[in-house]
């Protein structure tokens, strides 16, 4: 699991979560408009998530279903909310990505012409 804040985590974020593979990403685990587009993403893809803090550490929980039913809930902590979010959402898309490159890439577009 990555340890660190960066562009490094930031592109695996992108390759892990949207299935993209590309030489810079959104700065996703250091700023927090670029981690709310994170969340905004894979809520967007039915999964969705709690982030709080506690005595200075943040806590995320990510997970698919009903708020009563949390299945396969994965959780992660950090000292900073972005950087938890984002060892959430690599945790969560271990296995694949969450979302199709294309989708991804409509809905990151889509979000800044509104900003």
């Amino acid at each position: 699991m990555f340890e660190r804040a960066g562009p490094e985590l930031d592109r695996e974020v992108a390759r892990r979560v949207f299935g993209e593979d590309r030489p810079q990403a959104p700065p996703y685990s250091t700023e927090d408009t670029a981690a709310d587009l994170l969340l905004w993403s894979i809520a967007q893809a039915g999964v969705a998530f709690k982030v709080q803090e506690l005595d200075g550490v943040y806590h995320c929980v990510l997970w698919r279903g009903s708020s009563t039913l949390r299945e396969g809930a994965t959780t992660e902590s950090a000292p900073t909310r972005p950087l938890a979010i984002c060892r959430t959402a690599l945790r969560l898309c271990a296995k694949s990505p969450l979302m199709a490159p294309a989708s991804s890439a409509a809905r990151a577009s889509s979000l800044q012409t509104r900003v």
